[in-house]
């Protein structure tokens, strides 16, 4: 699991690719649908403001790796791909 902040995330869709580091490149998939498993990990289990449908922008995609390496805290991240 990545977490990160300050992208655009209009332009996280499935086939951009991100570049973290100097090392590691992802290509996002889809985007994901929350589950049940994480309820408890929300305020009164309301975990559907994670679901991309309802409130783009809050939700999380799959990802495949494209490169394998070491990711850091505080490393640059770059889209590329289509529409870059």
């Amino acid at each position: 699991n990545v977490t990160v902040e300050g992208l655009d995330w209009d332009l996280v869709v499935p086939g951009v690719r991100l570049r973290i580091g100097d090392e590691v490149v992802l290509e996002v998939a889809s985007f994901t649908n929350p589950c049940k498993t994480i309820k408890g990990s929300f305020i009164d289990g309301k975990f559907v403001r994670i679901a991309h449908k309802l409130h783009p922008g809050w939700s999380r995609v799959y990802a495949r790796v494209i490169s394998e390496g070491t990711i850091h805290f505080g490393d640059p991240i770059e889209l590329t791909g289509p529409g870059m």
